[in-house]
């Protein structure tokens, strides 16, 4: 008889190409690393975040990254990064909040990937922020707006994007990580009968 996590890995290693890996989407402080990390261990697929990638391949922080070249460097980067995605296999990757506005990689993502949008609404995102120490120091203000204004502006642009370039929308707000994971591990074992029936 298989354990409980030979019986996931077996789940997920008969994946179809859509969901051969699992992405996370959704805006700052919403748990993507988190959740990807301890997904990533029981499914036993390589974790990757893409601002930490980032972060090494150009060698510096997004704070200093953007100080020196400007957003608009950062964000090709990560478009780049983005356009490797379709290459990869058996990867969770947690993307940063504004990936999603890349909206050519994107589409071509959804082809190899199972999109997971992890939501939160304003109040806890600007409390999650306030309790992390990194926060600012990692992530400059994009728009140069208080906080609230900020989440605020950027999520009622990016929300809609979230919603149409998602697979599954979870919740955050007052729930653990693990129990995101297995609430995205039972999702991902209802759609594949479905899908490889299609």
């Amino acid at each position: 008889m298989k354990s409980a996590e030979g019986f996931f890995y077996a789940i997920v290693s008969d994946m179809n190409e859509k969901s051969k890996n699992i992405v996370l989407t959704g805006f700052r402080a919403v748990g993507k690393s988190s959740v990807g990390k301890m997904l990533a261990q029981k499914i036993r697929y390589t974790f990757i975040d893409t601002d930490t990638l980032l972060c090494e391949r150009l060698g510096a922080s997004i704070a200093d990254i953007v100080t020196r070249h400007g957003w608009a460097f950062f964000r090709e980067a990560e478009r780049a990064l983005l356009a490797e995605v379709p290459g990869m296999e058996r990867v969770v990757l947690a993307t940063g909040g504004g990936a999603i506005e890349h909206q050519e990689e994107w589409h071509r993502l959804r082809s190899c990937c199972y999109v997971v949008w992890l939501d939160a609404d304003v109040a806890t995102i600007r409390q999650r922020m306030g309790g992390d120490p990194h926060s600012v120091e990692q992530r400059p203000s994009l728009t140069g707006n208080s906080a609230r204004d900020e989440i605020e502006m950027l999520l009622s642009r990016r929300i809609p994007l979230y919603s149409a370039g998602s697979d599954l929308q979870l919740d955050t707000v007052g729930k653990e990580p693990a129990a995101l994971v297995e609430s995205i591990v039972e999702h991902v074992r209802i759609v594949e009968p479905e899908t490889a029936q299609g």
